[in-house]
């Protein structure tokens, strides 16, 4: 009886070990490259160009605006969901050359995907690993409509107009099918060791009949240096 009791606990055991695996099939390990691409070092300080075109529909009128942002993983605290999270402040340069705190946003990261919290809004950027054609819901955390995002290419060369990089992973977050009223599209793309180098999203309206811009914008953020 004592045998078969013994036996028993071990069985229980054996398919215990055997669903944990097959929960964890996707499980990444801790050195895994892939996490590379969305670094969580506090002091990591990345510096953005930021330009941005905006179509005005009632005045007929195109605005630009460009100016520096600094993006700094300012340090961890303790998340909402009990998780040990990055505090990314964001600065703007004024007129003056000040850096001037712009925004506070966090991200998190763990074996299986890699989060932002921008404008209380919390989207997943990564999933892990890192491979060419997976995609995943993006809004999965948030009240948005459920949006694909896609992994376009991984570990292929990128850069910016003046940083060149060895491996970087491209990131489709959103392109409906061009039409004649409207076009569609969001990208970001992220860099080893650096984390997001470009990112791009654009909303534009189109006149049916000369096929000019009314309306939307076209916001871009290109990194033009970092530090750690």
């Amino acid at each position: 009886m004592k045998n078969l009791h013994s036996f028993i606990l071990l069985l229980g055991f054996i398919l215990f070990i055997a669903s944990c695996a097959k929960e964890d099939s996707n499980y990444v390990a801790p050195d895994d490259p892939s996490l590379a691409y969305f670094p969580i070092d506090s002091g990591l300080t990345r510096y953005y160009m930021i330009d941005s075109v905006y179509w005005d529909e009632f005045t007929g009128t195109r605005d630009t605006v460009s100016y520096e942002l600094k993006e700094v993983i300012a340090g961890t605290f303790i998340d909402n969901e009990g998780r040990l999270a990055q505090r990314l402040e964001r600065f703007r340069k004024d007129t003056f050359g000040n850096w001037i705190i712009h925004k506070v946003w966090s991200s998190h990261r763990n074996n299986f995907r890699a989060e932002k919290v921008e404008d209380n809004i919390r989207i997943v950027k990564l999933t892990f690993p890192c491979s060419t054609g997976v995609s995943w819901n993006g809004y999965a955390y948030n009240t948005k409509e459920p949006q694909k995002f896609e992994f376009l290419g991984v570990g292929i060369p990128g850069s910016t107009s003046n940083l060149n990089f060895l491996e970087t992973v491209r990131v489709l977050q959103d392109d409906e099918p061009f039409n004649l009223l409207y076009d569609n599209y969001s990208e970001e793309d992220f860099a080893k060791n650096v984390g997001m180098y470009y990112r791009i999203n654009s909303y534009l309206e189109f006149d049916i009949v000369s096929g000019d811009t009314t309306s939307g914008y076209i916001y871009t953020e290109k990194l033009t240096s970092y530090s750690q």
